[in-house]
């Protein structure tokens, strides 16, 4: 797999044929990369963070649609505590 940039479409086109798990070859080369797209969620959720190892140094984030994240964060912060479990 070449470092190249590359879309989606050519990623699973190359991991078909090198028989490669897309997901884990992009985890695995975000590292290294200088810029990175991923959802939002990706960033505000804890535990999605720390999944992929994201950290903020030296980083500048741009949000599309930053006027979701507000909600979004609310969402994965947020729990159901249902009255059959007290």
């Amino acid at each position: 797999m070449t470092w190249e940039p590359m879309n989606i479409e050519d990623l699973h086109k190359q991991a078909q044929q090198n028989l490669f798990c897309p997901y884990y070859a992009t985890k695995d080369r975000a590292h290294a990369a200088d810029i990175i797209f991923m959802p939002y969620n990706y960033l505000i959720d804890e535990k999605i963070r720390e999944n992929y190892e994201i950290g903020f140094e030296n980083a500048v984030l741009i949000f599309d649609e930053a006027h979701n994240v507000a909600s979004a964060q609310e969402e994965c912060n947020s729990f159901e505590l249902r009255a059959k479990t007290l």
